[in-house]
């Protein structure tokens, strides 16, 4: 989470894209709420410096300086290409455009007892997927997931080496929020803006506008931990800038919850293109058994997805990324084809690519 907590909304319509996730079952209810994803750690087993039978922790550590070249997805939203070098630091990351970057940690705090010096892993494989035609390997790191086909370092640091246990643990600072806690006035501000600039105006375009201004998430909703919720009875949403660490995160958020209006006005239309999607893999993804969520949630990916490459001009890259987008969220790349055939993408440079039902 980023930014400091004062009213960040003057810049908004520049900041680049970038989203998080959300899925239910079914058609969706009265009340379709979007909740954040917790950042908690892996439970993989701590090792201790001082380990039977070993007399010093081994001098050589050849991970650090490694690079390894993939998609970051941050707590939960859209993957972002770039590279994570391994330092004595933590786990280093810059995006491929050079927009993002951010430090991961690669252990928490070092603790010590009378067995000894250990640190818990901050980063874990998660898994291992060949649903785009190649081994891709995913990374569990502070609180988001990393894919890579290249993993040679991070399997090192993910089976928590010896010498992880002298680091001093870095990166994890909390991030704060958009907006100070209990200042709605600011909160408003900020949803003014974004509810009426251009990035909203495209999600209209293919989700159609509520017919009540955006609204605060209230309190039995923040209790819930959720970062909005879409109102079907009252065509209305309401978002909670007030925990939120981003402005990409204010951004997905509001594309998933009217993601989910277009839901509830497109149902039979969805259930035929959602025929033969596969389930979302990760257990800790939003929308994970819930395919209300994880509709709305490829939604959400696909209008990132759209928005993000309309001006790339690099198809075998941008196809690339949509495959990274789909093993996070299957039915990215059924939704992305079906929205490039809306008026509002009648110019985006992979309309084409995307219509004739081929990816590549």
């Amino acid at each position: 989470m980023t930014p400091p907590r004062s009213l960040r909304a003057i810049g908004l319509a520049g900041l680049v894209l970038a989203g998080a996730a959300a899925a239910r079952g079914g058609a969706p209810p009265e009340t379709a709420a979007y909740a954040a994803m917790r950042g908690a750690g892996d439970t993989l087993r701590v090792r201790l410096a001082a380990r039977t039978g070993e007399t010093r922790v081994r001098p050589v550590r050849p991970a650090l300086g490694a690079s390894v070249a993939g998609y970051l997805s941050p707590l939960g939203l859209p993957p972002v290409a770039g590279v994570l070098v391994v330092t004595d630091s933590g786990l280093a990351f810059r995006s491929m455009d050079g927009g993002y970057r951010a430090t991961l940690p690669m252990v928490v705090p070092v603790q010590r007892s009378r067995d000894g010096t250990w640190g818990a892993p901050a980063v874990s494989l998660a898994y291992v997927d060949e649903a785009i035609g190649r081994r891709t390997y995913l990374f569990r790191v502070n609180g988001g997931v990393f894919e890579t086909d290249a993993p040679d370092a991070l399997l090192e640091v993910a089976a928590h080496p010896s010498w992880l246990d002298s680091l001093r643990s870095r990166g994890g600072t909390a991030d704060r929020a958009l907006v100070d806690a209990g200042d709605d006035a600011a909160a408003r501000a900020l949803l003014g803006v974004v509810m009426n600039g251009a990035y909203a105006d495209s999600l209209y375009a293919v989700f159609g506008r509520p017919s009540r201004p955006a609204g605060i998430v209230g309190t039995r909703g923040r209790a819930a931990g959720r970062l909005g919720e879409f109102i079907a009875n009252r065509d209305s949403l309401a978002l909670d800038p007030e925990h939120m660490t981003s402005v990409a995160q204010l951004r997905h958020t509001l594309a998933h919850e009217l993601a989910h209006r277009w839901q509830a006005r497109a149902g039979a239309q969805l259930a035929l293109l959602w025929q033969g999607v596969p389930a979302i893999r990760d257990p800790r993804r939003y929308g994970y058994g819930n395919v209300g969520e994880h509709q709305a949630e490829a939604a959400a990916f696909a209008m990132h997805f759209l928005l993000a490459t309309g001006a790339t001009g690099d198809p075998a890259r941008d196809a690339d990324a949509l495959d990274h987008y789909e093993l996070l969220v299957p039915g990215t790349r059924t939704l992305a084809r079906y929205f490039a055939l809306q008026p509002a993408f009648a110019r985006h440079p992979l309309r084409a690519m995307l219509t004739a039902g081929r990816t590549r």
